[in-house]
């Protein structure tokens, strides 16, 4: 996947961004209203955490890794999973 900016005026939409260089693609257009346009937009696209350990970090949970508590306890056997 990867974000191309664009603006879209009188009905035209304008690239600012190179497009890759593919035959066909699925676009999802996001708008954002320029005047109503904060700075809480995300500038990048964050990867999908690909094991347990990269979801519990990402819902804020980083600091209970490689505590006395997290070492202690078999995760995987814990709630019966096998590690990829």
């Amino acid at each position: 996947m990867q974000a191309i900016k664009a603006i879209y005026k009188d009905g035209n939409i304008q690239l600012l961004s190179p497009m890759p260089d593919i035959n066909e693609a699925e676009l999802f257009i996001i708008v954002l209203d320029k005047d109503k346009q904060s700075n809480a937009v995300a500038s990048s696209f964050r990867n999908t955490p690909s094991n347990s350990e990269e979801e519990f970090q990402a819902l804020g949970l980083a600091n209970y890794f490689d505590t006395e508590d997290d070492n202690n306890v078999d995760w995987e056997e814990l709630f019966d999973v096998k590690p990829r």
